[in-house]
């Protein structure tokens, strides 16, 4: 169980990553003190999915196309969420303040996959 201010959560459809995201995690590392940052991912991920399978309109369609620039030309379902998993975390590790933070404070970025139908969890 964990108290107020243990966790700091964001939650975003296909974990894409913009300026607003990256804020929000340079601040959890540097001001808030975070050890860990978790990037994860989890099977059967609609985002992911739709990705793969379809070519949306509307602002869904800016969270396909970076999920499509993580993935490549891969069609398997699992296999792209890590890619896109590894992508964000390569997005994270990118940051110069995370970069800070990890080399003066020791900060850890890592990805993880959830498995919906047992919660298992795999870090990758």
């Amino acid at each position: 169980m964990t108290g107020i201010g243990e966790l700091f959560v964001i939650r975003i459809a296909g974990n894409v990553i913009d300026e607003h995201q990256l804020g929000s995690i340079e601040y959890a590392a540097s001001h808030l003190g975070a050890p860990l940052i978790v990037v994860m991912g989890h099977t059967h991920c609609g985002a992911v999915h739709t990705a793969i399978n379809h070519d949306p309109e509307g602002y869904i369609k800016f969270i396909t196309d970076k999920i499509k620039a993580a993935i490549g030309d891969e069609c398997d379902p699992y296999k792209a969420a890590c890619l896109n998993v590894k992508s964000c975390e390569a997005e994270i590790e990118a940051s110069l303040e995370i970069q800070k933070v990890e080399h003066q404070e020791g900060l850890r970025v890592i990805g993880a996959m959830y498995h919906l139908e047992n919660g298992l969890v795999d870090f990758i």
